[in-house]
């Protein structure tokens, strides 16, 4: 029977793929340049193919698309065939930026692109359907018995009678109350090659140990998955399994950041910190003569901040305010206009004249570039709390520092002067947390240059 880990179908699939990118480029070579076609010509821009099908196979092979028999294999195929095609093109474009001139082709680039995801989209809904076919007229099924209580062993169950292209197919299902003995002779009489174990967090029989049914599954050869229903004790955290001290554990998180676009997020953080520190660069002189002569006082306002998981750091910006800003602030803390662990008031006394016009096209933020370069901040994130401001968060505040503080963010460009309750930004944050992606972060940079002149800006 063929299973989901078979290392010889991953490869045949990615061969299949190799040969459709060859044929893909062969094809636009023959659409783009015609008569003037020739079978040399594929190799004056073999710099294109290797780069692609290169970054292709990388990313196809992170996210199991060669995996076929995996059950998970067939949801959001479309989507992360996209997603694939996107960092791929994405990185295969820089690499021809950088080529010679007489190696690169954007016409060529495109059409290769462009056919090469019509034809891989199209094998991999063919085998899709192919091996849906198969599972539902019971082929390449795997025999399995249930052994659990409760509602995760219904819901387990259910979901595998309702999914038959998944090509499980439940032989018994066995309650907790059997015994050892009597688990080894269903096994010794059933024909099974898997044997899922529902345990509920609580069972009201406290003398149930799993471990004789483990034994017993181990000796005979079997597999045993234990579903232990971890999931349902929190709301929204994930669960996955990991290696740790050469032990099996599982650990929980709260932000699932996908590794190959945080990548991609660092580094659009360094080419946007390098563009935004010449930009510092050319204001300095201007703004720090505004500065001196408007107030006395440093031009650089350094303050402690919170950043991801509670590390500190120093932020570094113009010095909008008066020197004794900060005394003044429990003075002015009667006035606050946004309800919670936040301090924010409209017209505040303590801004100087040239911090409001910096304020307003948020000049004033330009010094973190020097954060973003050092990896204590990103281009975007969650703004970055003061340690006061911490310590008077609720338990679920916490999560929005759970993530490295961006310069901007999903609240500064939802109309953040018209949210009143810190509880608003919270939420905010957490739907950016909990919904990122890099081209997320990409449409919050191109809204803040919106926001930036229009009358809902900063103070």
């Amino acid at each position: 029977m063929l299973k989901e880990h078979s290392s010889f179908l991953k490869q045949l699939i990615a061969g299949i793929d190799c040969f459709l990118l060859l044929l893909s480029f062969y094809i636009a070579n023959i659409i783009i340049f015609g008569k003037e076609f020739n079978f040399t010509k594929l190799f004056d821009y073999w710099m294109m193919l290797i780069g692609f099908m290169g970054f292709y196979l990388y990313f196809a092979w992170t996210r199991s698309l060669f995996s076929i028999l995996n059950f998970n294999w067939m949801y959001g195929l479309f989507r992360r065939v996209g997603t694939i095609f996107v960092s791929a093109g994405m990185l295969g474009a820089a690499i021809l930026y950088l080529a010679p001139r007489d190696q690169s082709s954007r016409y060529l680039y495109i059409a290769f692109a462009g056919i090469s995801f019509v034809l891989i989209i199209a094998e991999k809904l063919i085998i899709k359907q192919f091996i849906a076919a198969l599972r539902r007229n019971n082929r390449n099924i795997t025999p399995m018995i249930i052994v659990g209580r409760g509602r995760s062993a219904s819901q387990v169950y259910q979901e595998i009678i309702c999914h038959p292209e998944w090509g499980l197919r439940v032989t018994r299902k066995l309650d907790l109350s059997i015994t050892p003995a009597e688990f080894e002779e269903v096994l010794k009489n059933s024909y099974t090659e898997e044997v899922c174990f529902c345990i509920p967090r609580k069972i009201t029989n406290e003398n149930f140990s799993i471990d004789p049914y483990l034994r017993i599954c181990e000796e005979m050869g079997r597999s045993a998955r234990v579903f232990l229903n971890l999931s349902g004790a929190t709301s929204f955290a994930r669960w996955e399994y990991h290696r740790f001290m050469d032990r099996a554990t599982l650990i929980s998180h709260t932000v699932e950041l996908d590794p190959d676009q945080v990548i991609f997020k660092r580094i659009f953080d360094i080419l946007g910190g390098l563009v935004g520190l010449a930009i510092l660069i050319a204001l300095y002189p201007f703004l720090a003569v505004a500065i001196k002569l408007t107030s006395r006082g440093p031009i650089l306002f350094r303050q402690v901040r919170v950043g991801k998981n509670g590390k500190r750091f120093v932020i570094y910006k113009f010095r909008s305010m008066f020197m004794n800003a900060e005394e003044r602030k429990k003075e002015l803390m009667v006035k606050n206009e946004l309800k919670g662990a936040v301090f924010k008031m409209k017209n505040d006394p303590r801004v100087t004249l040239i911090g409001r016009f910096m304020r307003k096209f948020s000049l004033d933020e330009f010094p973190q570039m020097v954060n973003v370069l050092k990896g204590e901040m990103s281009l975007v994130g969650t703004r970055p709390p003061t340690p006061d401001e911490v310590a008077n968060y609720q338990k679920w505040h916490h999560r929005r520092i759970s993530i490295r503080p961006g310069l901007t963010g999903l609240w500064q460009v939802s109309g953040r002067n018209r949210i009143t309750t810190f509880d608003d930004i919270v939420k905010l944050d957490l739907t950016y947390i909990d919904n990122w992606s890099i081209w997320l972060d990409l449409k919050i940079i191109l809204k803040t240059f919106i926001v930036l002149f229009q009358r809902d800006t900063a103070y």
